[in-house]
């Protein structure tokens, strides 16, 4: 076997291995969804576990297709510009539009990264959706919750991932910005948006009276909000690992560089 058969089954078997570490990293990940839906039902009282349920559930259906049209595809066009200037390139991210020409997100058997990596960050689009809908638990409409986790799980978090992860972000080229895995990004978003909701969904019902004196308003199951958070913990072993990128050919890195983060370091 010459050298060059040699090197080209060597990247075969890299990237094979990256395909199943990614796709193991994003199941784990699920883990975390699990841990949130668990601490959101015990921390609500019995009258309401099951609408608290339901809402993470469908968070599932309705966050996953909106990242799909369009999020992943807005993650690659809005990286330059700045906060008040933002700039797109939807040149340079049509190879991400479902319905594109080239079709970056059809099957294609030659190009086995994309599908991984948008798989791992629609995950990172749910964990930034479970975020809000714990500040949210006894307080929101269904209807209410379903518009606003397809806006924010679908795009608005997104585009400052584009700002602070990519290589071509502008607070990662202008600021020098790093967000070591994906830590900053997905909390800030998702607690500036939460408070945005609380502002104006106020406190759960029942928990002031008129003379502004409070009532407590306890969960209905302890062990199983603290349970939950365990199944958090686990799942962040797949949070963290997706932030990492392995070395293989499909990620445009070599064995022999090994392991980087998103920021080639």
């Amino acid at each position: 076997m010459s050298p060059e058969e040699l090197m080209a089954v060597i990247n075969v078997v890299a990237d094979t291995a990256m395909e199943g570490y990614y796709w193991w990293a994003t199941a784990i990940m699920i883990a975390i969804h699990a841990g949130f839906m668990m601490y959101e039902m015990g921390a609500s009282r019995a009258k309401n576990v099951m609408h608290t349920g339901v809402k993470n559930i469908l968070a599932f259906a309705f966050t996953i297709p909106a990242f799909f049209v369009v999020g992943w595809w807005a993650y690659w066009a809005y990286q330059s510009g700045n906060i008040f200037i933002p700039d797109w390139n939807h040149e340079f991210a049509q190879y991400y539009i479902p319905w594109g020409d080239q079709g970056g997100m059809g099957p294609n058997h030659q190009d086995g990264a994309s599908g991984i990596f948008f798989a791992a960050f629609t995950l990172f689009a749910m964990t930034t959706a479970s975020i809000v809908s714990g500040s949210v638990i006894e307080r929101i409409k269904m209807s209410g919750w379903l518009i606003s986790v397809t806006i924010f799980g679908g795009f608005i978090w997104i585009v400052g991932a584009g700002w602070g992860w990519s290589t071509g972000g502008w607070l990662v080229v202008d600021w020098g910005f790093r967000d070591v895995c994906a830590a900053g990004v997905v909390h800030m978003a998702a607690g500036f948006f939460a408070l945005g909701l609380l502002v104006n969904l106020g406190p759960r019902q029942g928990r002031f009276n008129a003379d502004g004196s409070t009532n407590e308003v306890a969960g209905h199951s302890g062990p199983m909000a603290a349970a939950g958070l365990m199944v958090i913990i686990l799942g962040f072993f797949g949070f963290l690992g997706g932030c990492l990128i392995y070395p293989s050919s499909m990620a445009g890195t070599s064995a022999d560089l090994g392991w980087i983060n998103i920021y080639g370091i």
